[in-house]
């Protein structure tokens, strides 16, 4: 199964299905989010202590960002393999996402963003990512 993981303003990225929010806030009107994922969201936690430290040490806020935001996609894998384990049922049967919809978060692709970290996680559920 494919997914695409793709910025909000750069709907040409987008794949064929539906779109679904991997970000907090506010959605774009030109775009039809159906649906929003909150596991693939990074928490407040980790978004506020992220602001506060790069007002003085952006290395070291960006550092701890991928560190706590990667603890909690590995949380939320663990808890789907165990959840597909107990059902015995695949993976996919667990998560909502079909083939060819998008992730989408704001950053543009040629910015730093946080969906490299997404893809990692849902290749290890054994999806395809196409990644912009």
């Amino acid at each position: 199964m494919k997914l695409y993981l793709a910025s909000f303003i750069e709907p040409e990225n987008f794949g064929p299905g539906r779109v679904i929010g991997i970000a907090n806030g506010s959605k774009p009107e030109h775009v039809r989010c159906e649906a929003v994922f909150t596991p693939l969201i990074p928490n407040n936690s980790i978004i506020n202590n992220y602001y506060e430290l790069k007002k003085t040490d952006a290395e070291k806020a960006s550092k701890l960002f991928v560190e706590a935001f990667s603890k909690q996609l590995d949380a939320f894998a663990s808890d789907v393999e165990l959840q597909a384990e107990e059902e015995d049922c695949h993976i996919h049967e667990v998560l909502p996402f079909k083939d060819g919809d998008t992730l989408a978060s704001w950053e543009r692709e040629s910015r730093n963003n946080y969906r490299d970290l997404v893809e990692k996680v849902l290749e290890r559920l054994g999806y395809e990512i196409e990644r912009h």
